[in-house]
């Protein structure tokens, strides 16, 4: 993410932010995107990165997708609070670890549609229950074609690059739906997520 924001340009916190800012002197391109939000109706949250996994791997062998590269919008950690003792999150750093070997890995992935339901699994977690991680994960078509990222509350976001490719059919096909407006919550009857945690300290 390209952020020249000049109030950080000295001292320890100059350093900071140009670490987490590693793309900042490349130049941006103007290229035409087109943003949707898709979900589908799966309120069993024990199953459903099971089932997402399921759905996303199908899209993207319907778009041509084979690799993916999952990055993070900033420089940071994907893991923010490795003290959360959420059991689903705590599987999932667990996951990340065996994988990374480093609970602070900042790096990228590249991944094949194999690695997908791990990755996805270890991403929603994350996302749900750490607040302190990364805003945006994103999984990007190593063609540059399309990427997503997924949020707390499960839905897919979906930025398309150059051309619309994403139809209205090849959705309702995967018996997923556009939605309109905000993700809500769909695991819990509250607005409160389970196990998700701002603070380090726990």
């Amino acid at each position: 993410m390209l952020d020249d924001d000049p109030l950080f340009e000295d001292g320890d916190d100059g350093k900071w932010y140009m670490e987490m800012h590693d793309a900042i002197d490349i130049p941006p391109h103007d290229i035409r995107s087109y943003y949707s939000i898709i979900s589908f109706d799966h309120t069993d949250i024990t199953t459903f990165t099971i089932a997402l996994s399921e759905k996303l791997t199908s899209l993207l062998i319907k778009l041509n997708v084979s690799d993916l590269i999952v990055i993070s919008d900033l420089k940071l950690s994907f893991v923010g609070n490795s003290d959360n003792k959420y059991p689903p999150f705590q599987k999932a750093t667990q996951k990340f670890n065996e994988i990374t070997k480093d609970l602070e890995y900042d790096e990228a992935f590249k991944i094949s549609l194999i690695d997908l339901p791990t990755f996805i699994e270890i991403i929603f977690w994350i996302e749900r229950c750490d607040a302190r991680a990364p805003e945006f994960i994103y999984f990007c078509d190593a063609d540059e074609k399309i990427a997503f990222y997924l949020c707390k509350s499960g839905s897919i976001h979906i930025i398309e690059y150059a051309n619309k490719i994403l139809s209205d059919d090849l959705i309702e096909s995967l018996e997923m739906h556009l939605i309109n407006g905000y993700c809500e919550e769909k695991f819990s009857s509250s607005s409160k997520i389970e196990g998700r945690i701002s603070s380090r300290s726990v």
